[in-house]
């Protein structure tokens, strides 16, 4: 049987056609087959976070779920900085929960009732739930200056940087001067301004461990920070 060019196209057209309805039914099959559907979502429940919206994940199809998925698990848990979602097929979610650095706890004794609470890396405040062991800090006046939870911020994680237990670091905000108590060392660090430069200073004098006494940060304008010790 001979095929003139028009029929020969004509009929190759038409096998591509039904190889892409093939291709197209198998793709849909997989997608919609209940196999394929989210039935277990694997994370760290121990961790203190809402989770009600992982269970919204459930019985969708495990090939369309993505970031945009958990949109509401972000805002309903703001110490979450990020999620690593992998998928084990053919129904499984392995979700790894990564959650903003904790800094500090504080107490502020200006409030009618004051509570503890934690400071994270990223500004946001929230109650203390967990019995970690971070700096503290108390506020026993105010007001506090502008930028002030971001200064400390920047004092904690310069802190970091040194041979220092920052578990025994107390640290008191009477409205006007920082002070930092640390085993047998306190530090009037003074005003919170550039607390990551004079966190250098301070640093290095309680990696040193040498001055059972007191310390004054001197507030000055120069490129130099300056410190009078009286130690023992």
């Amino acid at each position: 049987m001979n095929f003139n060019e028009a029929e020969r196209r004509s009929y190759k057209s038409f096998l591509i056609f039904i190889l892409f309805c093939l291709i197209f039914s198998f793709i849909f099959m997989i997608t919609n087959s209940s196999k394929y559907r989210v039935m277990n979502i694997n994370y760290d429940n121990s961790l203190s976070l809402n989770f009600e919206s992982f269970e919204t994940l459930k019985y969708k199809s495990i090939w369309f779920i993505n970031e945009s998925d958990f949109e509401e698990f972000y805002s309903s848990n703001l110490v979450v900085e990020r999620l690593l979602i992998s998928k084990q097929f053919p129904n499984t979610l392995e979700i790894e929960i990564s959650t903003h650095e904790k800094i500090l706890h504080f107490t502020d004794f200006r409030s009618t009732l004051p509570k503890v609470k934690t400071l994270y890396k990223n500004l946001l405040i929230s109650e203390k739930i967990e019995s970690d062991l971070l700096p503290s800090l108390q506020i026993t006046n105010g007001p506090i200056p502008d930028g002030f939870y971001s200064d400390l911020i920047s004092l904690i994680l310069t802190l970091k940087k040194y041979e220092v237990n920052l578990e025994e670091l107390k640290l008191t905000y009477n409205g006007e001067s920082l002070i930092a108590n640390y085993i047998d060392t306190e530090i009037n660090i003074g005003s919170t301004f550039d607390l990551s430069r004079k966190g250098t200073v301070i640093g290095y004098i309680l990696e040193q461990g040498n001055c059972k006494g007191s310390v004054t940060i001197l507030d000055t304008k120069d490129e130099d920070i300056e410190a009078l010790f009286t130690c023992e």
